[in-house]
């Protein structure tokens, strides 16, 4: 499309490429160090920078704005054509992870006995995984329909089955690889999603063939919102009520085949149906599964801590249950999809933030004076507070989100090592971490998926009616983001959860000294018994201090052992426990804060920090510094009601800090994003994009994906309805200006 430019110089001129070319020319921000802070270390910068490089430029995965134009159907057959190109992806992935670490200690260690190559391992995965949670941000619908079949159908037999079982069905029948068997993971019923105790679908063994019926008892009880049921698996890990001899042992897991993974054919006894159209991520086939005694060998019951065994004589058969894992194996599946979530939580919204702050630099609105050059959206206070604390976000999001990645892959293999040597003082060991795991992988995924949701509304509002236009993404990104509240544990329901454990570990402390210095003192290093106390007697005062960077991480500890407190006063009080799911609400994202907070913290000090610049680095704590206060200033009602501040403090420290904040990173706000690196590609925004020419680039996607006509332009398909109702006595009506418009024109000049 030609430019147009205008000659007229009483016009306003808008030149978007100068504004944005002069910010990031008055910075002097090192936004090559500030990408090595937020990708971790300068190996796993490069990876991302080669594997972005990669997928923006093949020609299946690459999306641009026509990937916005897309239907239900369209959306699923692009997305299977996009797996197919994956798993050849996959394949040289492990090739070249196998390759760098070949003749390394860990690679021996892997070795089988036989000198074959050793099994696939997380290590193995590791980049085709990063490619996965890089791929999410252009096209989530893909990153999900795989996610399902490695994350959660491939997780929960990593989580629940045997060494054996773990080896069939994952190495030697291909699910790992993508070949064999495609899978899908039957949690979820009609009537059940968060009470997963109380699924109802029942798997009932028969000791005289040694097999298991599975069964829908009710409506209800129909698996449903199955990723990739309605069209694609041909097998399923099936959550199911175990019922031996009469006598119920709870929900465990199942392999139940659903389809001939040659013929597509349903198998007997299967019935599957599309739940049909969704708010977001149609290239995903949802579905819903009824079971009719479906027969299963006993064998495909996933056994690592819970089985089924009949005895020699085949008269009688034993029910074996590892208690201290059994339940928390159930969740084990779950755990990959928390974790990535909040991953997905900082490139997500990087993107947005990315896409946002551009557009704030390149607009203007309204002038001071008359005859003044137009005001750029960020030079307003408001639009700074609107904007800049979502950029502080998505940093904040990022050194909590590799933590988390590292402590959940360390986790599991410690749990696989100590379930497969029945080393039972490494599994009492493993089982606390696992608990760890879990309530921060809650906190951090509720807390954090609530953010980012709220983060591309309100960024959608700050750029207007340009942003609701479907070409810019936010408002595909919104439908296809909000599901992450809801699904892999409900938002409040993960909130409530976390928040319960961290209720007993802080009672524990509080009342019997007990603090596991090894396990706690990271994450939970404000329930140190002392720390409380100090709290409790008011030694331990909050306050926001620039010498002291760590009062920014503090004043959160003291918040949560104060709402604690409160809490536990409350239950004594009333003996309700109902009465104070909300303050636990709380909790969790206090929770959240904090770790996020300590996490950005202790990297930034970090004498191995890759940010060395001064500059730079007083930008990032700028950005640390406003993450903090803007949600002390969120939550002041409560900070006062438990008198962590004072309404006076609060007007006085916290309000004055967040409002000499904003300015400050209004200087650098381009650079701060410039250094996410994200190529167009990625942003698929055309508003957004990095040469700043707002006005060109959204033009021309939307006469590219909405070409004018030739003759007869803007004639649509359904024009004779119109036509019909806006010509009925056209000609003789004199009030509708038909052969007498001549008179009518008199009365109009008159």
């Amino acid at each position: 499309m030609t430019r147009v430019s205008s000659t007229d110089t009483s016009q306003p001129v808008f030149e978007p490429v100068r504004l944005l070319r002069t910010e990031r020319e008055r910075s002097q921000l090192k936004t090559d160090e500030i990408n090595t802070f937020l990708e971790s270390s300068p190996e796993q910068r490069q990876l991302t920078h080669e594997l972005i490089d990669q997928i923006v430029n093949d020609p299946v995965l690459k999306c641009d704005t026509g990937y916005y134009e897309q239907e239900k159907l369209q959306e699923r057959e692009n997305t299977v054509k996009k797996i197919a190109r994956l798993a050849l992806y996959m394949e040289e992935d492990i090739k070249t992870v196998r390759q760098h670490f070949k003749g390394t200690d860990l690679f021996q260690s892997l070795q089988e006995d036989s000198g074959s190559l050793p099994p696939l391992s997380n290590k193995d995965l590791s980049i085709f995984d990063k490619r996965l949670s890089l791929l999410a941000n252009i096209d989530p619908q893909l990153s999900t329909r795989v996610g399902v079949h490695l994350g959660l159908f491939g997780n929960c037999i990593k989580g629940n089955g045997t060494d054996e079982q773990i080896k069939y069905w994952l190495q030697e029948r291909g699910a790992v690889l993508l070949k064999g068997i495609y899978g899908c993971f039957a949690m979820t019923e009609l009537g059940h999603g968060s009470n997963v105790a109380n699924l109802q679908t029942r798997a009932t063994y028969n000791q005289n063939t040694d097999t298991f019926t599975i069964n829908t008892p009710d409506l209800t009880a129909t698996k449903w919102w199955i990723g990739g049921a309605a069209h694609s698996a041909t097998h399923s890990a099936v959550y199911a009520r175990l019922i031996v001899k009469g006598k119920d042992y709870g929900v465990k897991t199942f392999v139940v085949p659903l389809r001939d993974p040659v013929n597509f054919q349903l198998l007997p006894g299967i019935t599957i149906g599309d739940i049909g159209k969704k708010m977001g991520r149609d290239g995903i086939d949802n579905g819903w599964i009824q079971f009719r005694n479906v027969v299963i060998p006993r064998e495909y019951m996933l056994s690592r801590f819970a089985k089924v065994t009949p005895t020699e004589d085949g008269k009688d058969v034993q029910v074996n249950i590892e208690p201290q894992l059994d339940q928390i194996s159930g969740y084990s599946a779950l755990l990959s999809g928390r974790v990535n979530m909040v991953m997905d939580s900082f490139r997500f919204g990087s993107k947005f933030v990315t896409i946002a702050t551009r557009y704030s630099v390149g607009r203007q609105q309204f002038a001071s004076t008359k005859g003044a050059e137009e005001s750029q959206l960020i030079d307003y206070s408001l639009h700074q507070y609107r904007v800049l604390p979502q950029l502080a976000i998505a940093y904040m999001v990022s050194p909590a989100a590799f933590n988390l990645m590292s402590t959940y892959y360390s986790t599991l293999d410690e749990l696989y090592s100590v379930s497969s040597n029945k080393n039972d003082k490494g599994l009492k060991t493993v089982s606390a971490k696992l608990k760890n795991l879990f309530i921060s992988s809650a906190s951090l995924k509720a807390t954090n998926t609530w953010l980012v949701a709220n983060l591309i509304d309100e960024l959608r509002q700050c750029c207007g009616g340009h942003g609701y236009s479907q070409y810019n993404g936010f408002g595909k990104g919104y439908n296809d983001w909000v599901v992450q509240c809801t699904w892999e544990g409900d938002n409040n329901i993960l909130s409530l959860t976390s928040a319960k454990s961290i209720l007993k570990k802080f009672v524990d402390a509080a009342t019997k000294g007990k603090f596991d210095e090894e396990l706690d003192s990271d994450l939970f290093d404000y329930l140190d018994p002392n720390f409380i106390r100090q709290v409790y007697t008011h030694e331990a005062e909050a306050d926001l201090v620039d010498d002291d960077l760590s009062s920014y991480v503090e004043v959160w500890s003291i918040a949560l052992v104060s709402l604690l407190v409160h809490i536990g006063k409350t239950i004594q009080k009333t003996k309700d426990f109902e009465r104070i799911t909300k303050l636990l609400i709380l909790v969790s994202k206090f929770h959240a804060f904090h770790t996020m907070l300590k996490a950005y913290y202790e990297k930034l000090s970090d004498n191995a920090s890759p940010v060395k610049d001064e500059a730079t680095k007083e930008a990032l704590w700028d950005v640390f510094k406003l993450y903090s206060v803007y949600f002390i200033d969120k939550f002041s009602g409560e900070f006062q009601q438990f008198k962590i501040f004072t309404p006076s403090q609060i007007t006085t420290l916290v309000q004055p800090k967040l409002l000499e904040l904003l300015p400050k990173i209004r200087q650098n706000c381009i650079a701060l994003t410039d250094a996410f690196e994200l190529p167009d590609q990625m942003l698929n925004a055309p508003i957004g994009y990095f040469d700043g020419d707002i006005y060109h680039n959204y033009f021309n996607e939307v006469v590219k994906n909405n070409p004018t006509e030739p003759d007869g332009a803007g004639k649509p398909p359904y024009h004779a309805m119109l036509t019909t109702m806006l010509s009925r006595g056209y000609e003789t009506d004199e009030r509708l200006g038909g052969s007498s418009s001549t008179s009518v024109l008199e009365k109009l000049g008159k």
